[in-house]
This record gives structure tokens, C-alpha cells and sequence, in this order.
């Protein structure tokens, strides 16, 4: 190991006192407990079973998962995906894969679980810092869509995303950030009957972007379409069959299909408006 920074070391500490480690090999363990420990971790659990690993994460509360890919009694994967899933206050809690030899397949499947990102062995003391610096102290945009839930994916083991800008944060204002919403409230559709909270999560989290677009946008369509769905929720009467008309509605109100009128009318409620409002966490159901 290697004179660490004594104000990265101090830095990182903040972010990673209680630690759970699900590793089959105990050695191995050991000697990640100790890495961790040097960079500051206080309280390091380490279990090699997933299923009880599962059951200590509540009173854990932990700061950072480091996960085995899949062993015998560690499936990784589904580890994860149920933790994000779920309703714990760890559940979006930065979470380290490691494997050896990983393949393509293997890392897409970490990537659409959830992992913020995988750490192939035998990794170096400086490997390690790297990817810690990078999940524990630049957090990346949050997702919870019906069909993902985690950080953004387009960030997966530290790469730049060069594909087309759609979220806020990737600049275009208003307009992406709304268009991007209305398409992810159309995909929850497709899962509302098979995974209703998956579906539900989702839409709180579009609706968080659009309700205070709405003071922006001048479209009556859309503007009472979005009315329709805040009622519905706070009503607790949100439903598949519901929800479908108001989202056609808001796709319409926004022109968002491939005509020249519809790019006319799309330009016309933009313009150049100014950046998307940040989300409306207020929105109460």
C-alpha cells in the first residue's frame, strides 16, 4: 500500500463508515476489510450468504456494499436488484461488484441490476481507490423507472456516455427534461400489471419533474392531463386504465411524434425555455 492523502483519506471516511462486504472467500474478505479499514471504514460486516446478508441490512444501514458476483451461497445480481427494489433507507447505497474474468454479458448484467460498477480480480490498492473516489464522492443521477431502479447507467464503470442527451442534467432545459418524463410515464405502462409499486415508483418521480414544468408550459392538454394523474394519486386511484389516456394526452399536448406540425407546436411551447425546474419532491400522494 501507498501514503494515502490524508484529506482524501478524510473525505472518504465520511462516506464509508459501515461497510458490508458478501464474499465467499474469507481470506479474501479479510484482506479487502483491512483495505477498506486503512481508507477509513469503522464498522465492516462481512457475511457469505447472501440470504443472511439480506436480513442484517436494516440495522446495517450500510454506506457501501461490496459484492461477489455469484458463488454458491452469493447470487450478486439478484442481491442487488432486490435491495434496489426494495424500501430501505440503503437502498440506493453505492454497491461494488468484483469478479475474475468477467465477460461482456457479465458486465451488462451487473449494469441492469444496479451495481454501481464492477471491479475485476485481482485488483491493485490504487484499483480500489479509484473506484471508491468514484461512487462514493461523485454520485451519479438516481433512476427509478418500472424497468430500472439505480444509478444512472450511462455511467457504468467510470465511462463518458457519448449516445444522444436526454436527462436534465445533460443540458437542453425544459423540454428534454419533460419529453424524457411523459416517455418514461408510457413505459410504466407496459409493467403496471405485472409489477404495480415498480410502475408507481416510477411515475412519482416523472410526476416530480413535471408538475412544476406545468407552470412553464401553456398547453392546456397537458397541463390538465398532469392535473388529472396529482388527483389520481393523492385519491390512491391510480390505474393502468387511467393513466394511459392522460399520458396519450400529454404526448399529443407536446407534439412529441414525428410531424412537422407537431415540431412546430413543440417549438412553440419551448422556444427557449429556460432549464428544467429541479424535481418537486413535495408532490404528496
Amino acid at each position: 500500500m501507498f501514503a494515502l492523502d490524508p484529506k482524501l483519506q478524510a473525505r472518504l471516511r465520511q462516506h464509508m463508515s459501515r461497510v458490508l462486504i458478501l464474499e465467499g472467500n474469507p481470506a479474501y474478505a479479510r484482506m479487502l476489510a483491512d483495505m477498506l479499514r486503512v481508507l477509513g471504514a469503522e464498522n465492516i460486516v462481512i457475511e457469505s450468504d447472501d440470504r443472511k446478508a439480506a436480513d442484517l441490512l436494516r440495522d446495517l444501514d450500510p454506506h457501501l456494499i461490496i459484492t461477489e458476483y455469484k458463488t454458491a451461497k452469493i447470487d450478486g445480481v439478484e442481491f442487488t436488484r432486490k435491495l434496489r427494489h426494495s424500501r430501505l433507507h440503503c437502498k440506493a447505497a453505492p454497491v461494488l461488484m468484483v469478479k475474475a474474468d468477467i465477460t461482456l454479458d457479465e458486465l451488462k448484467e451487473a449494469r441492469n441490476c444496479g451495481v454501481h460498477e464492477v471491479l475485476k480480480k485481482p485488483f491493485a490498492w490504487q484499483d480500489l481507490l479509484s473506484r471508491l473516489q468514484n461512487v462514493l464522492l461523485k454520485p451519479r443521477e438516481w433512476i427509478e423507472v418500472a424497468t430500472y431502479t439505480g444509478p444512472c447507467r450511462r455511467s457504468f464503470n467510470t465511462g463518458d456516455y457519448k449516445g444522444a442527451k436526454k436527462r436534465k442534467g445533460d443540458g437542453g432545459g425544459l423540454r428534454v427534461a419533460v419529453e424524457e418524463a411523459v416517455r418514461l410515464l408510457r413505459a410504466s405502462l407496459d409493467v403496471f400489471d405485472q409489477d404495480a409499486a415498480a410502475a408507481m415508483a416510477s411515475i412519482m418521480q416523472q410526476m416530480q419533474i413535471i408538475v412544476p414544468a406545468c407552470k412553464m408550459i401553456k398547453n392546456t392538454k397537458f397541463t390538465n392531463a398532469a392535473s388529472h394523474i396529482v388527483h389520481a394519486l393523492r385519491n390512491k386511484a391510480l390505474s393502468r386504465d387511467l393513466l394511459e389516456p392522460h399520458v396519450t394526452a400529454m404526448m399529443e399536448g407536446l407534439g412529441m411524434d414525428k410531424s412537422a406540425a407537431a415540431k412546430k407546436l413543440a417549438e412553440e411551447l419551448f422556444g427557449d425555455a429556460p432549464e428544467a425546474p429541479e424535481p418537486d419532491n413535495r408532490l404528496a400522494v
